[in-house]
């Protein structure tokens, strides 16, 4: 309850949403992509009107769809959102990553800050030292396209308005 109490307090502080605006608007590589809304970038006075509006309130503006060619030929689909909702995502990791940090196991790589291939390649060859292992490498196919979406906002077991606002 504690971490929840924190987490909301984080959200709704000033320097908390001014930093996932210049995250998203300033030091984001796709941060000149517009979502359906056509904006693709803000003045500054305009990132200071954004401020009072990053409010978890379980609404999301509709997604731009676009398809981007993978190696194979084929496309995959890939949503943008809109600078706003990207802010608001933005703020929403700001409060849920420290807490799930620090419940992932020290052994896991795969898109997690401050990790990369390196570091997951260093640890196999410590582990392959002496005795045989066995290692499994898997890309499943489709794998995010088919996760069940509710289960994985249930295992957040987050505040509510943070849920609705995910599931938006």
């Amino acid at each position: 309850m504690k971490v929840h109490a924190l987490q909301k307090e984080l959200t709704k502080s000033i320097e908390a949403r001014l930093l996932a605006i210049r995250k998203v608007t300033q030091d984001n590589r796709g941060k000149s992509t517009a979502g359906i809304d056509g904006i693709k970038s803000l003045k500054p006075e305009d990132r200071m009107e954004l401020v009072p509006k990053l409010v978890f309130d379980g609404s999301a503006s509709a997604i731009r769809r676009v398809y981007i060619p993978k190696s194979n030929g084929k496309t995959r689909p890939l949503g943008i959102p809109t600078i706003k909702d990207r802010c608001k995502q933005m703020l929403m990791k700001f409060a849920l990553e420290p807490e799930w940090e620090a419940k992932f196991e020290n052994n896991v790589y795969g898109f997690r800050p401050g990790y990369d291939a390196a570091d997951a390649k260093r640890a196999i060859t410590r582990q392959i030292q002496g005795a045989p292992k066995y290692f499994l490498d898997a890309d499943i196919k489709g794998c995010f396209d088919n996760i069940g979406h509710e289960p994985l906002v249930k295992k957040l077991d987050t505040i509510p308005m943070f849920e609705k606002t995910i599931k938006a």
